[in-house]
């Protein structure tokens, strides 16, 4: 999952509160979609920020919890706004679980 700096503890929260995710990955990164960053100023000059600070929230978890994952991020992520994030879900394989 890739969502907002202010979302991501709360997010964190609720998945270890939810008892399906025995361990989370936490990782500052930064990226544009969208929303193609913004215009800032520094010392009277005007400058483009392309790159804007998410969250990236990795965890395993059982496939038959995927919805209910989905639902829990996006009640706790969405804001409705052109870069709330985006869930990503993959399968792996259970000799892959250690």
């Amino acid at each position: 999952m890739v969502v907002r700096p202010q979302r991501a503890e709360l997010l964190c929260q609720r998945l270890a509160a939810s008892g399906w995710v025995e361990e989370l990955i936490a990782a500052e990164c930064r990226g544009y979609g969208r929303q193609k960053g913004h215009l800032d100023e520094y010392k009277g000059a005007e400058y483009s920020i392309d790159f804007l600070p998410k969250v990236v929230v990795s965890g395993i978890i059982p496939d038959e919890r995927a919805d209910e994952l989905v639902n829990l991020v996006c009640s706790t992520c969405r804001t409705g706004r052109i870069g709330d994030g985006k869930i990503f879900l993959q399968r792996i394989s259970q000799e892959l679980v250690y």
